[in-house]
């Protein structure tokens, strides 16, 4: 009997977390921003080696430089290609979704940005590793018009947020968002064809 309340109250306790789907507003942590691995192996004579290798630190945004490498629109959605470029002088890896949100005339608009959607941007992430001086991309779609969820917003900047960050940068830019169509692709190590 305990067993079974146990597994009902666990299994309500999850579908009460899942009841509207999961909520894709940012970056989400998945580890250290450095870690160490090492391996032991032993060699034919009894002996052994050992190999240490260092993974490389995230990339982050006060060691990038980020902007709008392109803007095209169509029908009321506006298609921005985001460049963001290593400028520190050790290497960096990145993976997944960046997060994004817009600043209006009443501050930011806390904008949950939903991953993938359309077929440019609905591939799986994948590892990017940035040497020193080289880009990654990453494509962003956004309604800028009127729709029956409310006006679109009036903004003067946008936070772009690196995967697995907490910090964002802030790029000069000005239009109008609706912020519930926000849809952005993961990071690629090539702009999009």
């Amino acid at each position: 009997m305990t067993k079974a309340l146990a597994f009902v109250i666990v299994f309500a306790a999850f579908l009460a977390g899942c009841d509207n789907g999961p909520k894709e507003a940012g970056p989400v942590p998945t580890g250290k921003t450095s870690a160490s691995s090492s391996s032991t192996s032993t060699a034919q004579g009894g002996g052994s080696t050992t190999i240490t290798t260092t993974a490389r630190a995230l990339c982050k945004d006060k060691a990038a430089a980020v902007k709008a490498e392109s803007q095209n629109g169509a029908v009321g959605t506006i298609m921005t290609i985001w460049r963001v470029t290593n400028t520190s002088s050790d290497g960096c890896r990145s993976f997944g979704y960046p997060g994004m949100d817009f600043h209006a005339a009443n501050g930011w608009l806390d904008v949950q940005v939903h991953r993938g959607g359309t077929d440019m941007i609905n591939q799986p992430p994948a590892p990017v590793v940035l040497e020193p001086g080289k880009s990654l991309y990453s494509v962003s779609f956004w309604g800028d018009v009127d729709t029956e969820a409310g006006p679109c917003k009036q903004f003067d900047r946008v936070k772009v947020t690196l995967p697995d960050n907490f910090t964002s940068a802030r790029v000069d830019s000005s239009g109008c968002v609706d912020p519930g169509l926000v849809e952005v692709g993961p990071v690629t190590d090539a702009p999009p064809s």
